[in-house]
């Protein structure tokens, strides 16, 4: 019955609401001046010839005495959260169908908040491992090397035909501010291996998007940072963890202290109830503000990474590597690549939609699963309709095929990155090496025998919020061609056939125009009479 309730709230809402490169880094900043309470150029314990990174943290902590445990408490750090007793994240248990895995891959640590995290004798508990320039560098002269396991570039390198040039870790340190976009996005723009790969609503643009982009960050108008949407209480900063939803209400909360940290919405500023217009706030009921509002992912001038093959990598020209360079929408991207595989990508692309409360149900290593099921589900979003906390929500689905153990069915992790004779797949070319040393790191029993196995990452959209005159229309859901066609579990006017709602639509119809039919000829004969009986009256 409840369906049936909703159905009808929609079918009276719809007149109103009709109504309605692989490898890139940020650029360099030019604005140096950060407004604070300090000028750290000023401060003579930053005023030294500093050769190794962990000895500016300890410069950091004389003032900033409560930094590094508060850091040491945060999921920028750990990189994993304990979940139903298991650990789960890139530091443990957890992958994805990118890179699959953190652990065999050195280069992650170029975005761990931490210096020198190579393998389990990492110290997590030593302040002077954690990385304050990598959030709070304003010079964009901060980089982080793969080969040192996250530590800076100490001496200038050549890297892929770039000098690349050591870092004046005093200047950087004597410039240190709060974190801003280019900051953020430095990781979460470049994640799964380059700009725009991993997620399809986030990439280097959203440094300066223009206001047809991302109304938020744009600065024609609200010029908004990260953090203002993704507020920071103690080096903790709001958004979905693991062990956390992305929200937890859909009620304005607006400057609510226990919010701080914890959560994002966009109810937070906005309400449930923005519109001024109760047909169009009745969808809210349903559907998540981002599947009307972000009409497309990647909308901007970079491509997203829509799949990748793992299980065409390894192959090689006179015995070394190569790359197959191709161009979709006027932009050059790596169509193959012998250390990765084979990929495709795209361009304003139509996000997919599924019932989502906020949480995302991670598979691990641990877990076995049946391949027959094929492609699986490896983070697949929690909700159903019946879900009074669900929404419909849109999601960058990654079609992957990575390798599996075929006896014990679970997945693989593999290591990547490392010196020859170590198993590094990106060294050695060798899978059976690569699965064999990979398994071993991440402290798994593995057969010997594995496979390739197709697999779904979803991906939450939630940046790149157009302006409201680009919002998704009407027709693009209520019509047999629905965007929500992946929804099935409930009656969608337009798109959805059903007996007794056509025969109750009908009904009402004819219902109606036989009632008004009928009103005309009670009222036809009525006026006859009257005029008769007045006849009749006037004539004696």
């Amino acid at each position: 019955m409840n369906k049936l309730w909703f159905l009808l709230l929609i079918v009276f809402s719809l007149p109103a609401f009709s109504a309605s490169s692989e490898t890139q880094q940020a650029p360099p900043k030019t604005n140096l001046a950060t407004t604070s309470t300090a000028d750290h150029s000023t401060f003579e314990s930053l005023h030294q010839e500093f050769d190794y990174a962990p000895d500016v943290t300890e410069a950091c902590l004389e003032c900033h005495t409560e930094a590094s445990k508060q850091m040491q408490e945060t999921f920028h750090w750990n990189w994993a959260k304990k979940v139903d007793g298991i650990m789960v994240g890139k530091a443990k248990n957890a992958f994805n169908n990118y890179c699959v895995s953190a652990r065999g891959n050195q280069s992650c640590t170029q975005c761990h908040t931490g210096y020198g995290w190579r393998n389990d004798d990492f110290e997590l508990d030593a302040p002077e491992n954690v990385d304050c320039l990598v959030c709070h560098d304003t010079t964009g002269t901060y980089k982080k090397s793969a080969a040192s396991s996250g530590h800076p570039y100490y001496e200038d390198q050549m890297l892929s035909g770039k000098l690349q040039k050591a870092v004046d870790l005093a200047f950087v340190a004597q410039n240190v501010g709060k974190p801003d976009r280019d900051n953020c996005l430095a990781c979460h723009a470049l994640g799964g291996g380059g700009n725009g790969v991993k997620h399809g609503d986030t990439d280097l643009s959203l440094i300066d998007p223009s206001f047809g982009l991302d109304v938020h960050m744009s600065s024609e108008k609200l010029d908004f940072a990260c953090q203002d949407c993704h507020t920071t209480n103690d080096h903790k900063i709001s958004g979905r963890y693991n062990d956390r939803k992305a929200f937890i209400d859909h009620e304005l909360n607006m400057g609510r202290e226990d919010r701080m940290g914890n959560n994002v919405s966009c109810e937070s500023c906005h309400s449930a109830t923005p519109h001024d217009n109760r047909e169009i706030d009745n969808h809210t009921a349903k559907v998540a503000c981002t599947s009307c509002h972000i009409p497309e992912m990647a909308r901007g001038p970079y491509l997203t990474k829509l799949s990748w093959d793992w299980s065409t990598a390894g192959d090689l020209k006179e015995g070394k590597p190569y790359v197959i360079d191709a161009e979709f929408d006027g932009v050059e991207h790596h169509a193959y690549m012998s250390k990765k595989g084979t990929f495709t990508w795209g361009k304003n692309v139509v996000p997919e939609y599924r019932w989502y409360k906020g949480e995302l149900e991670q598979m691990t290593f641990q877990d076995t699963f049946d391949p027959s099921m094929a492609p699986i589900d490896i983070n697949p979003p929690t909700g159903t309709y019946d879900d009074p906390e669900a929404r419909i929500w849109p999601f960058k689905i990654h079609q992957g095929k990575q390798p599996f153990d075929t006896q014990n069915n679970k997945m693989l992790p593999i290591k990547l990155y490392g010196r020859k004779g170590s198993g590094a797949f990106w060294t050695e070319f060798d899978w059976d090496k690569a699965l064999v040393a990979g398994a071993k790191l991440n402290q798994l029993d593995f057969s010997g025998d594995y496979a390739f196995i197709e697999t779904l990452g979803y991906w939450p959209i939630k940046h790149m919020v157009a302006p409201a005159e680009q919002s998704v229309r009407c027709s693009e859901c209520h019509s047999t061609d629905s965007r929500l066609n992946g929804l099935n579990d409930f009656y969608l006017v337009g798109r959805d056939r059903n007996a007794f709602v056509e025969w109750f639509g009908a009904i009402a119809i004819w219902g109606g125009l036989a009632g008004v039919g009928l009103h005309l000829m009670i009222r036809l004969i009525s006026i006859r009479r009257r005029k008769a009986q007045a006849d009749k009256e006037f004539g004696e």
